[in-house]
C-alpha cells in the first residue's frame, strides 16, 4: 500500500493533480487525493456507489471545499491527518455512523447535515470557523470548540446531544441557532458578550448567556423547559425580543433599555406577572408589543414610547382597564383579556355562604322548638 501511495504521489506531483478540482468516481481518484499533503482545489464525492469506507489519511490541508454527499453505501469516513480545510461538508449520507477528523482545528465552513445514523463525530479542537453547523444526526457529544470569535453556530435536531459547551465563544459575527437537541440539553455560552446576527434557543433545559450584552438581530427563546430566565447583561436587542411557549416562572432583563423592533411574550403558561423587575429599564419599543397568557400584573416602569400596536389576550386576574393603564404610553391598544375571579376569593365566598346557611338552619330549628313548646304548654292548660 505504501508503494502504491508513493507512486500515486509522484504521479500527482508530475501532473499537478493537487491543484485541480476533482469529482471522485473511483478508488483511483481517492488514491490521487491521498497522495497530496496539501490540496489547493475542490474535491467532490457525490453519489458514488460501492464505497463503504472512505479513508484519506495523508491529506493535511485542503484550501478549497471538500464535499461528501449522497453516499448511500458509505458507513465510515476518516481523514486522519487533516488539520485545515476551507470548507468541509458531509451531507445526506444516510448510513454513515462514524466520522473521524482527529486533527481538524481550522475550517472556514463546517457542515455535518442530515446524516441520520451518525453517532460518532470526532475532531480535535476547532480554533477557527466562520460557519459551524451540525444538523440532523445522532451524535452524543461534540469536540472542543475554542474559537472565541466565530461566524455562525447552528446545532439542530441532534436527538442524543445533551451537552453543548461553547464557553470559549466571546462574540460572533453571525448568528447562533440552537434547537431540538437531546432531552435535558444543557447549553453554555458563559463568555458570550456580542452576537452579530440573530440568537435563538429552543428546547433546552439549561442555558447560560449571563454575559450577553448586545444582539444585532432578533433574540428568541422557544419551548425551553428551565424555570428562571435571567439575561443580566443585555442592554440592546436591535430587532425583536420573543419569548414563546417556555416553562419560565420568572423572567429578568434588568439592563435591557432598547429594542429595535417588537416585544413578544406569548404562551409561557407558568409566567403570570410582568413585574417591576422584569423589564425595569426598557424605555421604548418602536414596533409592536404582543402579550398573550394568564397574567395577573403588567408593569413597565420606564417605558416611554410604543410606536406599534399593543395586543393583549388571555385569561387571568388582569383586566383590560388595568392593562391599558399600565401601557398608557401606547396609542393603539387591542385588548381581549378575559378576567377571572381569584379562586381563593371564591372559596371564601363559598365558605361564608355555607356558614350563613348553617346559621339560618340553626335559627329555624330553634324557632320551631320554641313554637312547639308554646303549643304544648297551651294544650296542658286546657
Amino acid at each position: 500500500m505504501k508503494c502504491v501511495l508513493a507512486f500515486a504521489a509522484i504521479a500527482a506531483l508530475v501532473s499537478g493533480a493537487c491543484n485541480k478540482n476533482v469529482k471522485v468516481k473511483s478508488q483511483a481518484d481517492i488514491n490521487t487525493i491521498n497522495a497530496c499533503d496539501k490540496f489547493e482545489a475542490d474535491v467532490t464525492i457525490d453519489g458514488v456507489s460501492g464505497i463503504g469506507a472512505l479513508s484519506i489519511d495523508s491529506l493535511q490541508e485542503i484550501t478549497g471545499q471538500l464535499v461528501i454527499q449522497n453516499m448511500y453505501d458509505l458507513q465510515t469516513v476518516s481523514f486522519g491527518s487533516l488539520t485545515t480545510a476551507g470548507s468541509l461538508k458531509i451531507l445526506n449520507n444516510t448510513n454513515v455512523y462514524k466520522v473521524e477528523l482527529p486533527k481538524l482545528s481550522s475550517v472556514d465552513d463546517f457542515q455535518v447535515i442530515v446524516n441520520p445514523n451518525l453517532k460518532e463525530l470526532t475532531y480535535a479542537n476547532i480554533s477557527s470557523s466562520k460557519n459551524f453547523q451540525i444538523i440532523g444526526t445522532h451524535v452524543g457529544s461534540l469536540g472542543l470548540f475554542a474559537d472565541s470569535e466565530p461566524g455562525n453556530i447552528e446545532i439542530l435536531s441532534n436527538s442524543d446531544l445533551t451537552a453543548l459547551d461553547f464557553s470559549a465563544v466571546k462574540k460572533t459575527s453571525g448568528y447562533i441557532n440552537i434547537a431540538n437537541n437531546g432531552k435535558g440539553s444543557n447549553v453554555t455560552f458563559s463568555s458570550l458578550t456580542e452576537v452579530g446576527g440573530n440568537i435563538s434557543f429552543a428546547d433546552t433545559s439549561a442555558l447560560d448567556i449571563s454575559k450577553l450584552s448586545s444582539v444585532s438581530d432578533d433574540f428568541s427563546l422557544y419551548t425551553n423547559s428551565f424555570k428562571n430566565l435571567s439575561v443580566p447583561a443585555l442592554t440592546t436587542a436591535e430587532k425583536s425580543v420573543t419569548l414563546s411557549g417556555n416553562g419560565f416562572e420568572a423572567i429578568s432583563f434588568p439592563k435591557l433599555s432598547e429594542i429595535g423592533s417588537s416585544l413578544n411574550i406569548v404562551n409561557n403558561t407558568k409566567f403570570n406577572s410582568i413585574g417591576k423587575d422584569t423589564f425595569p429599564k426598557l424605555k421604548s419599543v418602536p414596533g409592536s408589543i404582543v402579550i398573550e397568557g394568564s397574567f395577573d400584573n403588567i408593569t413597565f416602569p420606564s417605558l416611554k414610547t410604543v410606536d406599534g400596536q399593543v395586543s393583549l389576550s388571555g385569561r387571568g386576574k388582569l383586566s383590560c382597564k388595568e392593562a391599558e393603564s399600565a401601557l398608557s404610553v401606547a396609542d393603539n391598544i387591542d385588548c381581549s383579556l378575559e378576567t377571572v375571579e381569584d379562586s381563593s376569593d371564591s372559596e371564601t365566598d363559598d365558605e361564608t355562604d355555607g356558614s350563613d346557611s348553617t346559621t339560618s338552619a340553626a335559627s329555624h330549628t330553634t324557632f320551631m322548638a320554641v313554637v312547639g313548646g308554646a303549643i304544648a304548654l297551651a294544650a296542658a292548660c286546657l
